[in-house]
């Protein structure tokens, strides 16, 4: 539009500026959308007058220090970080300034901080000026981020990696013990990434200090000596909900007593063995536990050997990362106590070479599951293929007179096989007497997989029933001389939907 085209008023200037007029509390929802990039908010105090007290009124910031880094050029890495914590530093103090609305402060309701171990003068800046808020009753939620100034695969790749990454994690302490114990002790969720402790003790006086925390993420961290257990035994009247291990270097992790906690993540452990163990009465709530591992070596467990002393769980979540089941079948019966109140089962990442059928162990040791959940991958196409993949085939027979009366729900979807996989959830139809759904969704969402078919249109994606006479024949076969009342729901790879 050209400037001659806006309204003007009497006096041949721009009319006055009508979102300025709408009041602060609309305003402030505009700006919220825009505060995961505090240079943007900042911005906007140049408005007018107006918009100058706003950013600082929002009840809810993220500063992150990413949105400070120069990516390319001029100085080194160091020094590029060491300039973006200071510009951090100085967000943090701008946006944490006293803020009124009338005469009324306006709290925080929620901070997240996302910055880098650099120096232990910044950390220290950036620890008083938290304090200080919390001390004038701004923030009431809080959150910290902490990195290194590595990558994630740093621990990988570094030659050094021990003593480097015991540096960081020494410097973590430092700030743990130097900072005002108000911080961290409101805090509520923390994520540390690319720390060696020097023993467990450190996380030991982590969680005492963090008496508020309720979420805890431990990424590509791990402890001086790999082959030694990690002991979580939470102080006394603890919040701590979720706990979050991604890649740590370490043997194994004991929950010693964690009575609050409701989900446990586990992902890309390095032991061959069972990857958790609980230890007697620890987590009475736990109702989540999720587990996602790529087997490269031989690696295999039984739940059993996991899940004792566990006898809450309603949510079972298991990843194999290469399609490689880790998991060993066993008799349901033993299984019967940990999956007494289990409701929903999700399997992802199953590799397309094997037959589901090995999953019935599952669903003959939780009577009350109600949805279970298939995820069928390979992404060969967009990857190079794993000459060295050796799937072993996994077997489990079904007793004749076995019966499910609580399922209600059979999702399979990815890289379904016509054959294998339908024939599984013709034996689910069989056995689960009440069940109210089955889904079949053959639609491939892999982006790679896509782009790689329309390049060469003759890469075949699936060899999943395409036309509604195909898809019409399968379901004959399906429901072939099963009495249900299930509806059947089939996404082919056309991307159509046929109900049944």
């Amino acid at each position: 539009m050209a400037l001659s085209a806006l309204p003007v008023g009497r006096g041949g200037e721009l009319d006055h500026d009508r979102l300025s007029e709408l009041p602060d509390h609309i305003l402030l929802c505009i700006l919220e959308r825009l505060r995961g990039d505090v240079r943007v908010l900042a911005r906007t105090c140049v408005l007018s007058r107006r918009w100058r007290t706003l950013p600082v009124m929002l009840s809810a910031l993220e500063i992150n220090i990413n949105t400070f880094v120069v990516l390319t050029g001029g100085p080194s890495t160091l020094q590029r970080l060491h300039q973006a914590t200071v510009m951090f530093t100085g967000a943090v103090r701008f946006f944490l300034a006293t803020a009124t609305a009338g005469d009324q402060p306006r709290a925080v309701r929620y901070l997240r901080l996302v910055f880098c171990l650099t120096t232990d003068e910044h950390l220290r800046d950036i620890g008083q000026l938290v304090d200080a808020a919390i001390g004038r009753g701004k923030v009431r939620d809080l959150e910290l981020v902490i990195h290194t100034n590595k990558g994630r695969n740093f621990l990988r790749r570094a030659p050094k990696v021990a003593s480097i990454t015991r540096c960081f994690a020494d410097r973590f302490m430092r700030l743990l013990g130097a900072t005002p114990p108000a911080v961290f002790g409101s805090l509520r969720k923390l994520a540390l990434h690319n720390l060696r402790f020097r023993d467990a003790s450190d996380v030991g006086v982590l969680l005492r200090t963090c008496t508020a925390l309720e979420i805890l993420t431990l990424d590509y961290c791990g402890l001086s000596d790999q082959l030694s257990e990690l002991a979580i035994d939470a102080p006394p009247q603890p919040k701590l909900k979720v706990l979050c291990f991604d890649e740590c270097y370490i043997r194994r992790i004991h929950l010693v007593q964690v009575p609050k906690l409701v989900t446990l993540i586990c992902s890309r452990w390095l032991s061959e063995s069972c990857p958790v163990t609980f230890g007697p009465g620890s987590v009475p709530y736990l109702q989540e536990i999720i587990l996602n591992n790529r087997a490269e070596e031989q690696l295999s467990f039984s739940l059993s050997e996991l899940l004792e002393n566990v006898n809450n769980v309603e949510t079972l979540r298991l990843a194999f990362g290469n399609g490689r089941v880790w998991l060993e079948p066993e008799n349901p019966k033993i299984l019967g106590a940990a999956f007494s109140k289990l409701k929903m089962l999700n399997l992802m990442t199953v590799s397309p070479e094997g037959d589901l059928s090995w999953t019935m162990f599952l669903l003959q040791a939780a009577p009350l599951l109600q949805l279970v959940d298939i995820e069928v991958y390979s992404n060969d196409i967009c990857m190079e293929p794993d000459d060295d993949k050796d799937m072993e085939e996994l077997e489990w027979e079904v007793p004749p007179g076995f019966r499910h009366r609580h399922l209600r729900e059979l999702r399979v979807y990815g890289d379904i096989d016509a054959t294998k996989d339908v024939r599984f959830a013709r034996l689910v139809m069989e056995r689960a007497v009440n069940l109210e759904r089955l889904v079949l969704d053959a639609r491939i969402t892999c982006e790679e997989c896509v782009a790689a078919q329309r390049q060469d249109p003759s890469v075949l994606l699936s060899k999943f029933p395409k036309d509604k006479d195909d898809v019409d024949a399968m379901v004959r076969q399906l429901k072939d001389g099963i009495s249900t009342s299930a509806r059947i729901i089939v996404y082919p790879t056309s991307m159509r939907k046929f109900e049944y």
